[in-house]
């Protein structure tokens, strides 16, 4: 148990809250029921929350199953040193957009200049379009394009399968505020590569009710076609989570599997897409209001079956998301987690689950952040902050960004602090939606962007706007050294910018287990290139753009990162690589 702590912060009361929340123009408020929230957007997103004090469930429920190694880390951040730890990133520009959580960041007509999606609202101005704004040689941002009548900016994916992704907005009729209107979701396409998503290519309304709500929407390869898989939850009447496939010829989404999660309770939230049991088939978790897990499992083509239910001991368990096995043992982690208070203290809880056989899960470990109730915002990203191989674990929680750095060893799941900020300004009005990491100027490090409003009492409007900050710190911490000793040599990537293939030429004077893989700016793996004990030589790894499952992948920047480990030590390059189509 890894508890933090050093200097105090001022803590806002539950009842403090509720009423600033009540009082903000851009949501609806409802209590359905005793101590559970409604929270309608004026974009028309809806979320619940559940405010009561946690009481553990009654008997006869299904009870957490903890492994034998299960790791506890303590995390108060209402009594922690912030200078240990924020300066790890240096404000650079606000940018005058917002958007549902956080900012939509891509890189969509592939310049290796990202864009980012959102809307536009100043004090005295209305909710503008989504409005694309591009980064430009300078590193401000450009105003780009504007798409007309649309509210929410959600995904970037290729959905047809054509190397060139699409733009899903959302449009949203009458605000959800006034209880009428109607949703549409809106899929922009690219004349070529170079070009953004600016043809409107079809409309998705999942159900003949215009007005459903689609929350936590995932797009993949799911089953033994393919197409293209939708998930996504819609809240009400009744609350479901659904399954719809690509169809090419229509072209749009047909449904193709639903199912109605109101008998086990109010509303389910986030997801965990893996295979994480490793038994070829993906499961899809997500979370309850009341702390429930629920786990989905593809059967097959075009099927889906309910296969697993758990719980953690939290509320509002919306905080899902995967890891690609941190400790070394061969599993992936199941991240889900929620906030609830537990004797009036806010605490925001994570449970961290492994496969404990097929289509069955253990609790590894958990991870309380002390302090943390959020009405507002609340996400979760991993990411590979440090460039070390190790993904980190960013977290947009009420009035705090924090990244958490894994800390433990094989089967022992704990976690150390290796970024906090909290908002400095709570008390003028000033609040976080939520967080993310993206690499906007192409130098191989992310920067971090919060996703703010402000809501002036003297004003009566508000106001929404990104703060971007830069990183500060240098990523690699485990020795990616550009200054190879003699007993290796790495030349240049060549052709780069490269179409199809780029070639990796080096040389090494003596045997080392040598290790080239492909990440994309995000530090996901792409692909493993090369992994294997080699004799001294001269070599040329070629990449043909392809992904671990020989699938092309679209245009933009990837990083080459050439790994050996010799007699010399342990030795890291990473290089870009351009990839145009």
């Amino acid at each position: 148990m890894f508890v933090f702590s050093s200097v105090s912060f001022s803590q806002v009361s539950k009842v403090e809250k509720l009423q600033r929340l009540k009082n903000r123009e851009d949501m609806k408020v409802t209590e359905v029921e005793k101590d559970l929230l409604k929270l309608e957007y004026l974009n028309g997103k809806v979320i619940y929350k559940n405010i009561a004090d946690y009481q553990y469930p009654e008997s006869g429920t299904q009870n957490l199953v903890y492994s034998t190694t299960f790791d506890s880390t303590i995390i108060d951040l209402t009594n922690i040193d912030t200078t240990l730890y924020y300066q790890k990133y240096k404000y650079w520009q606000e940018v005058p957009l917002g958007n549902f959580r956080t900012l939509l960041v891509g890189d969509v007509n592939n310049n290796a200049l990202p864009e980012l999606y959102g809307q536009m609202k100043d004090y005295t101005t209305d909710y503008t379009d989504i409005r694309a704004f591009e980064i430009n040689f300078q590193n401000s941002f450009d105003l780009v394009y504007n798409y007309d009548s649309t509210n929410v900016a959600e995904i970037i994916f290729d959905i047809d399968k054509d190397n060139k992704n699409e733009l899903r907005l959302m449009r949203n009729y009458v605000s959800a505020v006034s209880d009428t209107g109607w949703k549409q979701y809106l899929f922009f396409s690219k004349e070529s590569d170079s070009t953004l998503a600016q043809n409107l290519s079809f409309i998705f309304q999942p159900q003949q009710n215009n007005n459903s709500q689609q929350n936590d929407i995932y797009f993949g390869n799911w089953d033994s076609d393919s197409n293209t898989d939708q998930i996504f939850v819609i809240p009400c009447c009744p609350g479901s989570i659904f399954f719809f496939e690509y169809n090419p010829s229509t072209p749009n989404f047909d449904p193709i599997y639903q199912y109605n999660y109101e008998p086990l309770d109010l509303y389910y939230g986030g997801f965990s897409i893996d295979d994480f049991d490793l038994d070829g088939k993906t499961e899809f978790l997500a979370g309850s209001v009341h702390g429930k897990v629920l786990s989905i499992e593809n059967c097959g083509n075009d099927c889906y079956t309910p296969n697993w239910q758990g719980m953690v001991e939290t509320y509002n368990a919306y905080l899902c998301a995967e890891t690609n096995d941190i400790d070394g043992n061969g599993k992936k982690e199941i991240w889900i987690g929620g906030d609830a208070f537990y004797s009036g203290q806010g605490i925001t809880r994570i449970t961290i689950f492994e496969a404990s056989g097929n289509n069955s899960y253990q609790a590894v470990g958990r991870i309380d952040l002390l302090g943390i109730f959020s009405f507002d915002a609340g996400n979760i990203q991993i990411i590979d902050v440090d460039k070390d191989g190790i993904e980190e674990v960013l977290f947009g929680l009420d009035m705090t960004v924090l990244i958490l750095k894994f800390n433990g060893s094989l089967n022992h799941q704990s976690y150390e602090v290796f970024f906090f900020k909290q908002n400095d300004w709570e008390n003028n009005n000033m609040g976080y939606y939520g967080a993310n990491l993206y690499n906007l100027i192409d130098d191989g490090r992310d920067e971090l962007l919060i996703n703010m409003w402000d809501d002036p009492p003297d004003l009566g409007s508000i106001k929404w706007f990104n703060w971007v900050y830069k990183p500060d710190f240098t990523v690699n911490t485990e020795n990616e050294n550009n200054s190879l000793p003699n007993d290796y040599n790495v030349y240049p990537l060549y052709p780069n910018p490269f179409n199809p293939q780029t070639n990796l030429k080096f040389d090494i004077s003596q045997n080392s287990f040598t290790t080239i893989k492909v990440y994309n700016t995000l530090g996901k793996e792409i692909t493993t290139l090369l992994e294997k004990e080699l004799s001294p030589g001269n070599y040329t790894i070629s990449w043909e753009a392809k992904d671990s499952d020989g699938k092309l992948i679209p245009s933009g920047v990837y990083l080459i990162r050439f790994s050996v480990l010799g007699k010399a030590g342990n030795y890291t390059r990473t290089q870009k690589a351009i990839l145009l189509k």
